[in-house]
């Protein structure tokens, strides 16, 4: 389904917002990863390595598709990934915002590891 021209124009600014912070979370993830000093280097490098392969997945799925008749699914998306406000997503059509209106919110969290010490 693609979306009104006016929504479109919303949706272009509500990417670029959406995709800043997208992208400052996995900053602040990987900054909290490589700074958490229980854990060992090689642990650090394994969760930062995992973080960025899913992350990597996420952003295709969300901000590659850069079209009208994607901009629905991406919208699900960025309010799925709490990304956007509901005072940000008010520039919509009430349309738009019905299409979105049952999307639950699931906010990144880091998944820390417990280190396994083998013994040889």
């Amino acid at each position: 389904m693609s979306i009104s021209e006016k929504d479109w124009k919303s949706f272009k600014e509500l990417h670029k917002l959406a995709l800043d912070r997208f992208c400052l979370g996995v900053l602040a993830d990987a900054e909290t990863i490589a700074q958490h000093g229980a854990l060992s280097a090689h642990a650090r490098y394994g969760m930062l390595y995992r973080l960025l392969h899913d992350r990597d997945k996420d952003i295709i799925r969300t901000f590659d598709t850069y079209s009208r008749s994607r901009a629905l699914p991406a919208l699900r998306m960025m309010v799925m990934h709490d990304l956007l406000t509901d005072a940000e997503l008010s520039v919509l059509s009430e349309t738009a915002l019905e299409e979105i209106a049952n999307i639950v919110r699931q906010p990144y969290e880091l998944e820390w590891v417990s280190e396994i010490v083998r013994e040889n």
